[in-house]
Formats: structure tokens, sequence, C-alpha cells
């Protein structure tokens, strides 16, 4: 049964981690540090103990930026990331947050998928957003309802 809460500063290794087994630009730990001491929030999904995912959002009043969601490969359709945009979305209701953004790669069609069936759309592209490849970005937003 999957346990979702705010990451410690202890538990930061772990996510920093999990970065580097996901993706190609993953964050350090100083970098998630950094970023735990500011205006942001840094969810886990935890799976008997052990990190399944995470989700990084930015937010200031009415609007939040997801800049991190992953979920261990094996781990993955389990509902870890559902989990955890469910979460971050109550996070946002408590924050006043009323709209979400975020980018994805223009490759990622699963992302995109998971996002849509979360009532995300697309909004633009931005060209080349991405290196280690280069590639297009697609901009997607969300309402946070009541």
């Amino acid at each position: 049964m999957l346990e979702v809460r705010k990451v410690c500063r202890e538990e930061l290794f772990q996510v920093a981690q999990l970065e580097r087994e996901i993706f190609s630009d993953a964050w350090s730990e100083q970098a998630l540090l950094d970023t735990w001491g500011r205006q942001a929030i840094i969810l886990g999904a935890w799976d008997s103990g052990v990190l399944a995912g995470y989700l990084i959002l930015y937010y200031v009043p009415d609007e939040g930026e997801i800049v991190r969601i992953a979920v261990k490969e094996a781990l993955r359709r389990q509902g870890a990331a559902g989990m955890l945009l469910l979460h971050a979305r109550e996070f946002c209701r408590e924050k006043e947050v009323r709209k979400l953004f975020l980018e994805v790669r223009e490759s990622n069609v699963p992302a995109i998928t998971f996002y849509k069936k979360h009532g995300f759309r697309a909004d633009g592209i931005r060209k080349k957003f991405y290196t280690n490849p280069t590639e297009n970005a697609i901009l997607m937003s969300g309402e946070i309802v009541e």
C-alpha cells in the first residue's frame, strides 16, 4: 500500500538517487535541498518504506508548476503518479493555488496521456526546450477544482 507524504530533508538523498535513475538531466541532492527550502513542496510516494516516486511543485498565489514527477520504472502503472498528483492538488487547494502548469517532452506519450487523463490540456510548444537529447516541450495546464 502506498503512502504519500512530504519528503523530509533527511530523505532528499533518496529523491536524488531516483533522479539519477530516471532523468538524463538529474537534479543533484544540493539542488533538491535548495528547492526544499523555497516556496516548493516535494511529495514522496512510499511503498513499504521504499521511495517509489516523487513530485516537486513550485507555487505562488494562484499558480503552481509541477517541475518533476517520477516513479521507479518497476513500479509504474500502479497508481503512484496519480496519488502524487491527487495529494499535490489537495495541497494546492490549501494554498489557494487555482491552476497548475507543467512541461513534458514531446516524445513522452505515456506522460502526456497521463496528464490529459487527469484534466490537463496542451497549451503550446516550447521549441528545443530539452537537451540530451534536444526536444520540444509541450506546455500543459490544469485547473484546481474545489
